[in-house]
């Protein structure tokens, strides 16, 4: 089944997922693209509905810009826990699987593909206010890369993913549904909101920290 993705046009929030994700920087993102193309060219043909992000917790209503800086904040303080210098790294890839009939399909759940990240977002990270928000958190955290279902990735000869280490990082809240589509197809759009970007890090927290 040939899947396409539609990014352009009105955006209906109609049985819309509401997810927090969080976005690489521009230049993390370009090899993942490029990797997709690969994908895509092995077989894994949703390899291109769903954006370069991770996501981090399904919402039940989206996280107010406060919230958003809050999380990410936080979230910069555990990247730089362990001696990380600040650094999210992105290793062997994975299937990270949505609840069951998060997009209105009866056969099986879909997941979504894509490199491991190295840190963990527990849900003590977040403020009263904001769990309350959160109906599912993921794990493990992988930056999407393919949308798949029924596609056993593990038995399946992919080709390996571009190993990434960034600390440029924003948190935002997204939302993402299937489109209707003709005999054949499948689609999905998606919009993101305003990026709040992790705090940049100072010399001086890599030696605290490391």
């Amino acid at each position: 089944m040939i899947l396409k993705t539609h990014q352009t046009g009105p955006f209906r929030q109609s049985g819309a997922l509401k997810l927090l994700v969080l976005v690489p920087h521009r230049d993390a993102r370009l090899p993942l693209r490029a990797w997709s193309g690969a994908l895509f060219a092995a077989g894994v043909y949703g390899a291109w509905f769903f954006p370069w992000a991770a996501p981090l917790a399904i919402l039940s209503r989206p996280f107010s810009a406060d919230e958003l800086k809050h999380c990410a904040s936080a979230l910069r303080e555990r990247s730089l826990a362990g001696g990380n210098d600040g650094k999210i790294t992105a290793g062997p890839a994975a299937a990270q699987v949505f609840p069951a009939g998060c997009f209105g399909e009866a056969e099986g759940d879909a997941a979504l593909f894509g490199p491991v990240l190295n840190i963990a977002v527990p849900p003590e990270l977040f403020s009263d206010n904001e769990a309350g928000k959160i109906t599912c958190h993921f794990s493990p955290l992988v930056i999407g890369s393919a949308l798949v279902r029924g596609f056993d990735t593990e038995k399946s000869a992919l080709p390996p993913p571009p190993r990434l280490s960034f600390r440029a990082a924003a948190l935002a809240n997204m939302i993402f549904r299937p489109r209707g589509a003709g005999e054949g197809g499948c689609s999905f759009e998606w919009k993101t909101g305003k990026l709040y970007w992790l705090p940049p890090v100072k010399k001086k927290q890599r030696n605290r920290h490391g």
